[in-house]
């Protein structure tokens, strides 16, 4: 009873929000066509920290299980609860999270530029990203850690894959929200994931994950790329949305309800794996389009994704203009995001072989797990992903100070 009355209310503030933006987009036809009207934030105040909590939620997802039923392996009623606590911890809603995140912090600065310096992003972009991650991958071959299905998925390459080709097209993305169309744009890539996602109805009941789908023909995670498409471009939306005086007051006139909205992302993250398991138990998944709802990347996507676009555009808007402070802690935690993203298995691996060795408790050993993962994160933060960052700045000052001829 308690549960639903909870849901009702956080369903009821999602349709209001979604409220506010089909009204903007009836009124303006298209909402890139307003002036600015605010003064731009010099930093996005809460970022950090939902960074730090998505991250946490990939580290989970990975091997970093709280034990709660380890220890009961001969008991068939506790395994089956920990299936189910398993299948709730979906990392790939996290992904999604940073996916909106990403369109959003790389579209804000550029909200108020009429032009793009197309080589000095790029080569900003790619020194971030590809610097660490090259790194990374020369310390685990080092340490030699490696991965069954091949070297590179010593990381999750697959979302990397994502943030490139994002990266490679965002200059058409910035172009297209100029001429007032990101709209249309926005729909057509809904069709693409929609359609790709129906194409692949073969897979379905083998590939329940993003990264599954890497095989012969999906270089480069291309076919995850368009899925998740719709989710980085809402990123880019939100960046228009929060430059305007007017949205931001109609989110204010709404009642602070960031709690529920952050209830309500983990219920429906945790609800996208069950979801799957009962079209894979019913047979729902042979079914074209009755299958489609049951499939985790479309409930990823459209369900998760959609709603997360809508919660952290709250997030941005309270935390900004609405008078609610972040957690100091944690925003430090989501200046090693990224860091947190690479090392994670690396750690996981390296712990286990003292597994069998040192065992202090199911609970001591995970607190220990954590604790390494976030020591060994900070010390890469600060030697290898931070000097990234300044390189990647002063190269792009550079270039735009003096661009190419």
């Amino acid at each position: 009873m308690a549960v639903g009355v909870l849901m009702q209310k956080i369903w009821l503030i999602y349709f209001k929000e979604f409220n506010i933006w089909q009204a903007y987009l009836i009124k303006n036809n298209n909402i890139m066509n307003l002036k600015i009207s605010i003064t731009p934030l010099k930093r996005i105040v809460g970022i950090d920290q939902l960074r730090y909590l998505f991250a946490f939620w990939v580290l989970i997802m990975h091997g970093g299980l709280l034990p709660f039923f380890e220890g009961n392996d001969g008991n068939n009623s506790i395994n089956t609860i920990n299936k189910i606590y398993g299948w709730s911890i979906n990392g790939e809603a996290a992904v999604i999270g940073f996916f909106i995140i990403s369109g959003l912090c790389i579209h804000y600065p550029n909200v108020a530029r009429k032009k793009l310096q197309i080589i000095p992003f790029y080569v900003a972009r790619i020194i971030r990203l590809c610097l660490p991650l090259v790194i990374y991958l020369f310390i685990s071959k080092m340490a030699g850690y490696s991965h069954n299905e091949g070297f590179l998925r010593v990381v999750p390459i697959w979302s990397l894959y994502c943030e490139i080709i994002y990266y490679l097209l965002y200059p058409l993305f910035f172009y297209i929200t100029k001429a007032g169309r990101l709209n249309v744009f926005l729909c057509i890539s809904v069709l693409f994931s929609i359609t790709l996602m129906i194409c692949l109805k073969d897979k379905r009941e083998t590939k329940m994950y993003f990264h599954e789908l890497e095989g012969k023909y999906d270089f480069f995670a291309w076919q995850a790329a368009i899925m998740a498409l719709p989710c980085w471009l809402l990123g880019v939306y939100i960046a228009e949305r929060i430059s305007l005086k007017d949205i931001i007051d109609k989110v204010l006139l709404l009642p602070n309800k960031l709690w529920l909205w952050r209830i309500g992302a983990l219920f429906i993250s945790s609800s996208i794996i069950p979801i799957y398991r009962i079209g894979l138990y019913y047979h729902f998944l042979s079914s074209t389009f009755l299958g489609l709802i049951f499939t985790s990347q479309f409930t990823t996507v459209f369900l998760f994704g959609i709603y997360a676009a809508f919660w952290i555009e709250q997030e941005v808007v309270w935390h900004n203009y609405g008078g609610v402070r972040s957690s100091s802690f944690l925003d430090k935690l989501g200046l090693a995001t990224y860091s947190i993203y690479l090392i994670h298995t690396l750690v996981f691996w390296w712990l286990k072989k003292f597994e069998s060795i040192i065992f202090i408790g199911y609970l001591a050993n995970w607190i220990v797990m954590i604790l390494c993962v976030h020591v060994f994160a900070l010390f890469f933060y600060q030697l290898v992903e931070l000097p990234s960052q300044i390189i990647a700045r002063r190269v792009f000052k550079s270039l735009t100070q003096f661009p190419a001829k």
